[in-house]
């Protein structure tokens, strides 16, 4: 088998272990490729631990207390670990999976782990609501594909894809000042092609007012939430983006607008072209590469590299996160599974790294939690926070 065959094989069992669907055999097939011997590194997160062999303790001695099964050490030897798509912590637990498996499925769990009759939550989907401007609404997730609407000499459209386009036949019957209102539900994600064929990703709990047909002199769109745009360069017809206070000013680029009211500021970052980003009289140039932070107490704008990967990993269908903090964490996967954040006492302090795809259910995203440390339990509509042990 080809090294990267390889590769391809176990991240697919490691996968199968985060849904649940791994077999005794697939997992005893895991636990003798690991025990065999790895060079390159893994990616450790740095959550609750100062170190990574704290981390690694951590994690064992989880699973050895869930699973009684004694005789093994926390330590991974340098040369026997191997960078993962997922958490360490993912891998970690997978390890004892060949040995524990049947036991860990009858195994008595502390009470904060007992299952609840409540629906695993699904992950989101596409989905959005279509507001035109006589206030009528369409539900795009149930529309047929084909012409949904027409005002005046635009047509909006259902493409194949799902995705929704404007199409203007320049018949001049509407101005600019005619708006529609895209907005995505938590649990949703959307894509729409403006009049401009600017491309626009919607993620969830987020919103679009744009007008159905742009001006030769600007382009403006209002944002809630966060959004991913590919704008047409147009010289003469600026595109401008604003976000509450913010404006985010373009010829022709792309970039993603995180600027969800729940956290600390509006995050811009820019993957090719050129972006400006304003507050208030306070002006800051992008290159690729940058993100734009505007502070949303002070309304200070910092600007620093960055990976742009992070900013864009939702469109992609993935969660990534590089040492970011336990409640952000949380909020974006409540927007996304539509559930509620509750937190039982003291919210839980540390970071999370790691990468994660967005369609498993929620039971499989309240594993990699549980084994960073992070206790949760799924009820209907919420999932219940503890603190930290």
């Amino acid at each position: 088998m080809s090294q990267e065959k390889e590769q391809s094989r176990y991240e697919a069992l490691a996968e199968k272990w985060l849904k649940g669907t791994i077999t005794p055999e697939e997992a005893q097939e895991y636990a003798a490729w690991y025990n065999a011997g790895q060079d390159a590194p893994v990616d450790i997160p740095a959550s609750f631990a100062a170190s990574e062999a704290e981390q690694e303790k951590r994690i064992w001695n989880k699973i050895t207390a869930r699973t009684g099964f004694p005789g093994h050490t926390a330590t991974v030897a340098p040369s026997r670990r191997r960078r993962w798509w997922v958490a360490a912590a993912v891998t970690a637990a997978i390890v004892t999976a060949g040995y524990c498996w049947q036991h860990l499925q009858t195994k008595t769990l502390p009470a904060w782990q007992l299952a609840t009759h409540a629906p695993d939550a699904a992950p989101g989907s596409d989905k959005a609501v279509l507001t035109l401007s006589n206030g009528r609404q369409i539900l795009l997730d149930s529309a047929g594909n084909g012409a949904l609407a027409q005002q005046g000499g635009v047509r909006i459209v259902k493409n194949e894809d799902g995705s929704i386009l404007y199409a203007d036949d320049h018949s001049g019957a509407l101005t600019d000042t005619v708006y529609n209102i895209m907005s995505v539900p938590k649990g949703g994600q959307y894509k729409l092609i403006l009049p401009d064929g600017s491309r626009v990703w919607l993620n969830a709990a987020s919103s679009l007012k744009y007008p159905v047909a742009f001006s030769n002199r600007e382009r403006s769109v209002e944002l809630t939430g966060e959004g991913y745009f590919e704008v047409a360069a147009s010289a003469a017809s600026p595109f401008r983006v604003t976000v509450r206070n913010t404006q985010i000013a373009v010829l022709g680029t792309s970039f993603n607008i995180m600027g969800y009211a729940d956290e600390t500021g509006i995050q811009t970052t820019l993957l090719s072209g050129a972006v400006k980003v304003k507050q208030g009289t306070t002006e800051k140039m992008l290159t690729p590469g940058q993100q734009a932070v505007v502070n949303n107490e002070n309304g200070r704008i910092s600007v620093g590299e960055t990976e742009t990967a992070l900013a864009t990993a939702w469109k992609d269908g993935q969660f990534r996160f590089s040492g970011n903090n336990i409640p952000m964490v949380l909020r974006q996967i409540g927007r996304w599974y539509n559930i509620d954040i509750v937190y039982q006492g003291s919210i839980p302090q540390g970071h999370i790294t790691g990468k994660v795809p967005r369609n498993m259910k929620l039971s499989g995203v309240i594993r990699i939690l549980e084994l960073s440390g992070i206790r949760c339990r799924q009820e209907a509509g919420r999932l219940l926070v503890f603190p930290s042990s």
